[in-house]
């Protein structure tokens, strides 16, 4: 009963997860339900699906008319992400290239339980366990070496990668498959891993999707913002009515202009209309009194006539100089980095969609530049061939090249897909995306940043009375100057890193503008100034009022996309990425984080090591991460090298345990630094977890092989064994071989199980059969010294001695010297070649295996023989 209520309560936190999940995607608008309901059913965010995610928030904004909105459902699926398979064998690796400290051609078998690979340091581990970490899940990805010890003529980095999985055998290759999803369900621990595991704020890497969904909503919710964000850039340009250039001088139809906004009502400006024919010669008679005012009145002082020269030429530069400062703005400078990646990518999608079909041996350089104006020619000249709309080529019709007549479809058909190529959705956003980018380039190199030239006048003036800011100021625009240089250089490379933004310190003309100000207050005074002012005030509204009438259909313009772009601005991205984290981190708390806590609370009582590690299991941006403390401190601080490596492995035993994504594991000397008894309970402990996932073991430490090896054979569980040794070339591995199944090698027995499959097999394989032939009567002298010539009184795994095994101890140093000549030739065998000058070169055979293993069984004779002789004695 117990048991059923334990189940029914695990099934009922699985369905309250997906409940609230389900609740939290339901209750957003329909467009960011969309997003949730492709990530949560396993489904890749294409293009295509952001722009329809795109579309939807258009529609939400009422910048776009709603469309048909399909039904949308949320479909939980836990284990939804990549390629995962529930059920997976990593069978073995294999075809490795290119890595360096690897020898070529070796290939690792595993079981689906244990698989160990023993071998000293230097023997070429962690030229695997390197390979492993940047293919498999690693928290501490090393870049894979090439030989160190070559200048040129690397291979490229490669390997094969067998798995078994529902569906039937799978090969993965690195580097191709790396995006593979599978290579994520296996994880890596070594030293460093360790420490990063004690040091560091980890992310939870294996999660259920549920929770995955939304960070991943977070980085969709990211990407549309920008591309919203970019379609107003488009849509918020500068007021040009504004200023001075169209609209000079004041009046109440330039105020309205200055303040235009997205509420403003076009109908008070729509009252100056129209400009009637009276107005027209009622402006010429005002524009007539003025000049004859104004010439009576200009040889009023000269220090008056010069400051408002100076004050008028000062506002136009500083004008010059916001507009500067508007292209150098951070927001400017995303834009460019967003708009020269948006075009790459469209170009990419062009050709890849429309140029695979022109592909032929016949013509090079298909999908060129050359290409494209080539075809775009040749279109705009058929257009001239034909009349009425219709389209050439028609059967019948002259080649535009070589004026034969086209009588079969297939060169019509060809033609007319040209035309459709050059017209494609792809290649014309390709189009228009470098139109864009070239627009902006050609901006920034119009810009005018010698805005100080030393003939101006003002340049002059502000040099005389204002040369410490003049200089502030020349110094500035150098450095707008040089970033333009940047810009322009990472458009024409294609490079989208966004540059840092500078702006020019205008309130230094702010203040000169200030003291012009007062010094023309002082001239102001006189009766006929203000008949003047009048008068001017006159003309330039009936000015302001001819130039409305010619420029409203353009501010009508202006006042739409105005009202486009403040509609698009109560999208409230920040509300959208707060409500999400904020739900990942109660439910990562709840169903989550708890589960974490306790397995590894589970996994430092297996691994006897209760040390009283804290752990702050939290959520930031929409991620789970933990870290681990010691009262209030990094662990590393304070336990012993060995301790900090039992709680790295509980931690990383932990985070894989709750997660039915993982499905293997490997580790490089996990016990490095610890004694015997803490290596017998980490082996324990790793065999327990080789019953529910895929272990494989790297290691120097032969106490440690054999802790593995009896524990795996105490609980029946599949496990091999094999050596790596540096012969010539680091990276050899023989397959089940290695000191540590010394028992077996008391005979020649292994030895000539390879000479059986010698003679049964191919001569191009056979020489390898005859090498690991070599490498067990290796391990057969090994074993002889220990076993025979010891009579097995220390056994290399054995914490205790056998003493009255050394009653039977005999040893003559012509046996000796025997043994160890054998040995040494079983040793130069493995290598693949002998030493020796008669054999100089050549490889070993099938006879010298058979001789070396006939050899061998003379041993224990020879043994036996002494013994008794020197009983008699």
């Amino acid at each position: 009963m117990d048991e059923l209520n334990e189940i029914a309560e695990v099934e009922q936190q699985v369905e309250t997860l997906e409940t609230e999940v389900k609740k939290f995607a339901d209750g957003l608008p329909y467009w960011a339900k969309y997003v949730c309901s492709e990530i949560l059913s396993g489904n890749e965010l294409t293009e295509d699906k952001y722009e329809t995610a795109f579309s939807f928030l258009l529609e939400e904004l009422n910048l776009k008319e709603k469309g048909v909105r399909p039904e949308l459902s949320i479909l939980y699926n836990p284990n939804a992400s990549d390629d995962f398979k529930e059920h997976i064998i990593f069978n073995s690796l294999s075809n490795i290239q290119g890595v360096n400290a690897l020898a070529e051609n070796q290939t690792i078998e595993l079981t689906e339980n244990l698989t160990i690979i023993y071998g000293s340091n230097g023997a070429g581990k962690s030229g695997y366990v390197r390979l492993l970490k940047n293919v498999f899940y690693s928290k501490d990805r090393e870049p894979i070496l090439e030989n160190i010890h070559i200048e040129n003529g690397h291979k490229p980095i490669k390997a094969y990668f067998q798995f078994t999985t529902d569906e039937g055998a799978l090969q993965l290759k690195y580097p191709d498959d790396v995006g593979n999803g599978v290579f994520n369900q296996f994880a890596v621990f070594d030293g460093e891993i360790g420490r990063r595991h004690l040091r560091n704020r980890n992310d939870f890497k294996f999660r259920p999707a549920g929770l995955r969904l939304f960070n991943e909503f977070n980085v969709a919710l990211e990407k549309l913002n920008n591309r919203l964000f970019s379609e107003i850039q488009t849509k918020n340009i500068a007021n040009p009515f504004a200023d001075d250039d169209i609209f000079q001088g004041e009046s109440e139809i330039k105020t309205f202009l200055s303040s235009l906004s997205h509420n403003s009502n076009l109908d008070d400006l729509k009252k100056h209309l129209p400009f009637t024919d009276e107005e027209k010669k009622r402006k010429a008679e005002i524009e007539k009194k003025y000049d004859d005012l104004k010439i009576s009145l200009s040889q009023k002082d000269k220090a008056l006539k010069e400051l408002r020269n100076i004050k008028t030429q000062l506002a136009a530069r500083k004008k010059n100089l916001e507009t500067i400062n508007l292209w150098f703005t951070q927001n400017q400078l995303n834009t460019v980095s967003n708009s020269i990646s948006d075009c790459k990518t469209k170009k990419e999608t062009a050709q890849k969609e429309g140029i695979e079909k022109f592909k032929s041996d016949k013509i090079k350089n298909i999908g060129s530049p050359e290409w494209k104006q080539f075809i775009e020619t040749a279109e705009k000249f058929a257009l001239t061939q034909k009349e009425d709309g219709v389209e050439y080529p028609e059967i019948g019709d002259s080649c535009l090249l070589c004026q034969q007549s086209i009588n079969e479809d297939a060169p019509k058909n060809l033609i007319a897909s040209y035309w459709a190529y050059i017209k494609s959705v792809a290649e014309q956003e390709a189009k228009t995306a470098k139109e864009n980018i070239d627009k902006t380039k050609k901006g920034y190199e119009d810009l005018d940043l010698n805005q100080f030239t030393d003939t101006d006048t003002l340049t002059a003036w502000l040099n005389e009375k204002y040369e410490a800011d003049l200089t502030l100021l020349k110094q500035g625009l150098e450095k707008q100057k040089t970033l333009t240089q940047k810009i322009v250089a990472n458009i024409n490379s294609k490079d989208s890193k966004a540059e840092i933004e500078y702006q020019l310190d205008l309130t230094i003309l702010e203040k000169i503008e200030t003291e012009i100000d007062k010094g023309i207050k002082a001239f102001e005074e006189d009766e006929q100034n203000k008949v003047l002012a009048e008068l001017l005030k006159q003309k330039t509204y009936l000015t302001h009022k001819e130039k409305l009438a010619l420029r409203f259909t353009d501010i009508e313009t202006l006042h739409k996309n105005l009202i486009w772009v403040n509609k698009a601005n109560k999208f409230n991205k920040q509300g959208y990425k707060t409500q999400s984290t904020n739900t990942e981190k109660r439910l990562s708390k709840q169903y989550f984080n708890a589960d974490y806590i306790k397995s590894f609370n589970d996994e430092c009582e297996k691994l006897e090591g209760k040390f009283g590690i804290e752990i702050d299991a939290r959520s930031s941006d929409a991620q789970s991460n933990r870290q681990l403390f010691l009262k209030g401190k990094d662990p590393s601080s304070i336990l012993s090298e060995g301790e900090q490596k039992v709680i790295a492995l509980a931690d990383f035993f932990a985070e894989t345990n709750i997660t039915t994504i993982n499905k293997g594991v490997v580790f490089d000397d996990p016990v490095t630094s610890l004694d015997e008894e803490r290596k017998k309970v980490i082996a324990k402990r790793i065999c327990e977890l080789s019953q529910s996932k895929q272990v494989l073991v790297f290691t120097h430490d032969l106490v440690f092989v054999s802790a593995l090896i009896n524990y795996a054979t105490d609980f029946q569980i599949l496990n091999r064994c094999h050596s790596i040794e540096n012969i010539e070339e680091p990276g050899k591995i023989y397959i089940d071989n290695t000191p540590s199944h010394e028992a077996k090698y008391k005979t020649s027995s292994e030895a000539r199980k390879y000479i059986k499959l010698a003679k049964d097999t191919e001569p191009e394989i056979r020489e390898a059969f005859i090498k690991s032939g070599f490498a067990a009567l290796r391990s057969s002298y090994e074993a002889f010294v220990i076993f025979e010539l010891f009579c097995g009184a220390v056994k290399r795994f054995d914490d205790r001695v056998s003493i009255d095994s050394l009653k039977g101890l005999h040893i003559e140093d012509s046996l000796v010297k025997e043994i160890m000549d054998n040995f040494k030739l079983c040793c130069r065998y493995m290598e693949g070649h002998i030493h020796s000058d008669k054999y100089l070169a050549a490889k070993p055979q099938l006879k010298h295996l058979q001789e070396e293993a006939n050899r061998f069984d003379t041993m224990r004779p020879k043994l036996d023989k002494q013994k008794k002789e020197n009983g008699k004695k």
